[in-house]
This record gives structure tokens, C-alpha cells and sequence, in this order.
């Protein structure tokens, strides 16, 4: 009998659940089919997003990778990427409608779904998160698109001489501490990071983590305001920051300050791709309710991973071990009839890496403050970029270097 499985979304956790059902499973599975649904054409690692949006520091080759090639070693007659993006989800009747690019529209009858980012027939949902304000941290909706904002952002950076980035948690950080080491310590721009409490990171973190943190953005002469957050619109010459803490005796809100800046840079806002899925699928943030099977709550056939679920916090780390235990102990079990694995078990302690700068650092794993060397050593050499492709080709995951 005919499956197929459609994956919504391509990209972190979309490209590799694709590529290990038609490595390791079609061959398995008469009459399997992979659908992959995204409005990308590319892959974008943006992961290394912090450093590229910065004018000359990294050309598009070394972040968007093209992602119909590394499928044609597939037989077309076991997969098909349809660009587009869902704008509905009929769980009762098994049924995704897609809109695509070119503004055409199609129905996809599905087994299984994969919810990723975005929606395709044994379902899988891997649609992800977006930044506000256009912000290009996240893919957005096109990858024409993302490279346009990306660049725009990269002359704004060139034209201002004072910059403003709102929001201390890892991408604030990381952004601050690439402007920082490029104009910050040169003296060609001013850099401000601008936290919503009393240290970077929020308070789940060690102390010393967040003041390591907080030493290195300062050593790249980037100022950092505490206990504060913009409140004026993004394009405002003039920021309005109110204070996030309260005076001890009064228990009254300081009042609010002002601070010119020629860019701002927010950082804070991220929002679940969710809004073509029924409201009874999702919890009151947005997010798709996500049990430890890795389905949408209440559908044995809708599989959800990476940051559009509410199983864990949206990180890298936590959709990647997501990625690995639903392709090899679940969907992969469920298409061959066999008994399904475990339930996945949701990592309890922070693991982290920021890169502050390019040979800085600090992060968390357990309750250990990461070394700096280290951070740079993994990560803030080269932001994954240099096994970016063999993601792509399906050769690896983020974690698991054999898929």
C-alpha cells in the first residue's frame, strides 16, 4: 500500500528527516513517498546569521545552500519538494492545502505529517520560529526574501555610527559581540546592548556565565544597560527605554529615559510559524502542544519537531536530539509496522554555546560555565558553516556526524 509522508519546513529539522527516510526507509516501505513543502529554495544557515549580517564578513555561498540538488540521488519517484507553504491543515480528513510561490494551489492528501517548520503526507511539522521586525536571525518566508532583508541590514550597519541592539539573551549577545569586535573596539561605531534584567542571559543561567557574559561584550567596548527595554517603535531616531525593575522602597517603576541611536537592532520577539493549524493544536503562546511521542497532542499521524513544538525551549540542540530520536525510534518504526521506541526524554540541563566576537565566548552545560577557548573552538571559529553543506547533502544532522 501507498504512504506518504509530508514534511512542512526545510530546513534544521525538515532537510534531515527527509533525508534519512529516502536514505533508510523508502527501500523498506513499498510505495513510500517523501513530500518536502518550503518556500526556500536554499537552505539558510543561520546559525552564522550574527556574523553575515555585518557588511563584508560572510558571502552568501558560506550560508544559503541550495537545496534541490542534494536530492536528485534520490529517485523521483520516491520524493517530491514542492515550494510553497501550507495554509492549512485539516486533521480530520488528512489533508494539507498548499500555496505555491507562484501563487498556484494544491491539495495533499497525507498518512504521516511532519511538522517543521512547515506542512506536507505521513506529516511531520518542522515550520519553526520567526523573528519580529523582518529580522533575518530566521529564515523568512522566501529565500529571495531572507537574502534581501540580510543585505539591507548590512547597509544600515555600514551607515550608522551609533547602533542599539535590544534584547541580552544568545542572539543579542551574539550580534553585539560581532559589532562590538568589528567597530566597537576600533573606535568607528558605538554599540549598545540593551538587557532586560540585571545581566545578560535570563536568570535560569549562572551567575558567573552572565557575567562572564556581560565582561566580554565589555572588553569589546560594548556598553551594556541593564534593567531596561525599548519601548519606541524600531525605526525612532530617539529610544524610549523603560526600566524593568522597581525602586525598593517605593515599589514604583523608575521613570522611563531616552537614548539616541541611528540603528536599532531587536533581538526579542521570536513567534511560532503556526497560524495555518487549528487552534486546538496549540497552547495559548502559539506553540503546537507536543507530547514525548513527538506528536501533535491528540494525532497519532501528525509528528512535531524543533521550535514549533512546546516540549522544550526553542534551541538548536533540543530540535536536533528531536530530529535523531523521531527519525530512527518513531517515524521510521510506525512506516515499517513495527513496535515504536521510547518516548523521547526532554534534556533538563541548559546546554549552550555564545560566541562574543570572533575568538570569544562563554556558555553553559549543566551547571558548568564553558570555557571561552572552548566556545571558540566549536563554534565561534567558523558558526557551523564549515559543516554546513554536508548538512544539506543529508550526510550529517547538527549533532550526529553519521545519518
Amino acid at each position: 500500500m501507498a504512504r506518504t509522508v509530508v514534511i512542512l519546513g526545510a530546513s534544521y529539522a525538515g532537510i534531515p528527516i527527509a533525508h534519512y527516510l529516502l536514505k533508510h526507509t523508502v527501500a523498506k516501505v513499498k510505495g513510500l513517498k517523501v513530500i518536502l513543502v518550503a518556500p526556500n529554495t536554499d537552505f539558510y544557515w543561520n546559525v552564522a546569521s550574527v556574523r553575515a549580517i555585518l557588511p563584508g564578513m560572510m558571502g552568501d555561498e558560506k550560508i544559503f545552500y541550495p537545496i534541490a540538488p542534494t536530492f536528485t540521488k534520490y529517485s523521483s519517484d520516491s520524493y517530491e519538494l514542492v515550494h510553497g507553504v501550507a495554509d492549512k491543515v485539516d486533521p480530520d480528513t488528512s489533508i494539507v492545502e498548499v500555496r505555491g510561490n507562484d501563487g498556484s494551489a494544491r491539495t495533499i492528501q497525507y498518512d504521516e505529517l511532519a511538522l517543521t517548520t512547515h506542512l506536507p503526507t505521513h506529516r511531520v511539522i518542522a515550520t519553526g520560529t520567526s523573528f519580529k521586525a523582518d529580522m533575518p536571525f530566521k529564515g523568512l518566508s522566501t529565500t529571495e526574501e531572507t537574502k534581501a532583508v540580510l543585505h539591507d541590514w548590512s547597509k544600515r550597519i555600514a551607515a550608522a555610527q551609533s547602533i542599539v541592539v535590544a534584547g541580552a539573551g544568545a542572539t543579542g549577545i551574539e550580534i553585539a559581540g560581532e559589532l562590538g569586535q568589528e567597530y566597537g573596539v576600533t573606535g568607528k561605531k558605538q554599540i549598545t546592548l540593551i538587557s532586560a534584567e540585571e545581566l545578560p542571559f535570563d536568570s535560569e543561567f549562572r551567575r558567573e556565565v552572565r557575567e562572564a557574559a556581560k565582561w566580554e561584550l565589555e572588553r569589546l567596548k560594548v556598553r551594556v544597560i541593564p534593567n531596561a527595554k525599548v519601548t519606541s517603535p524600531p525605526t525612532s531616531a530617539t529610544l524610549t527605554l523603560a526600566s524593568t525593575s522597581t525602586t525598593t522602597k517605593t515599589k514604583t517603576a523608575n521613570p522611563p529615559t531616552t537614548l539616541k541611536a541611528d540603528l536599532l537592532i531587536p533581538t526579542y520577539g521570536i513567534t511560532p510559524n503556526t497560524s495555518f493549524l487549528p487552534a486546538s493544536m496549540l497552547d495559548a503562546r502559539g506553540y503546537i502542544k507536543q507530547t514525548t511521542r513527538l506528536r501533535a497532542e491528540g494525532h497519532a499521524n501528525i509528528f512535531v519537531v524543533g521550535d514549533v513544538g512546546n516540549l522544550q525551549r526553542p534551541q538548536g540542540v533540543h530540535g536536533d536530539a528531536q530530529v535523531v530520536h523521531l527519525a530512527r525510534s518513531l517515524l521510521e518504526k510506525r512506516l515499517l509496522g513495527e513496535e515504536e521506541g521510547a518516548d523521547y526524554k526532554p534534556m533538563e540541563k541548559i546546554m549552550l554555546a555564545t560566541s562574543i566576537g570572533r575568538n570569544r565566548g562563554t556558555g553553559q552545560l549543566g551547571n558548568w560555565r564553558v570555557w571561552s577557548l572552548l566556545v571558540w573552538w566549536l563554534k565561534g571559529r567558523h558558526l557551523g558553516t564549515n559543516v554546513a553543506a554536508e548538512f544539506v547533502r543529508g550526510d550529517r544532522t547538527m549533532t550526529a556526524k553519521s545519518w
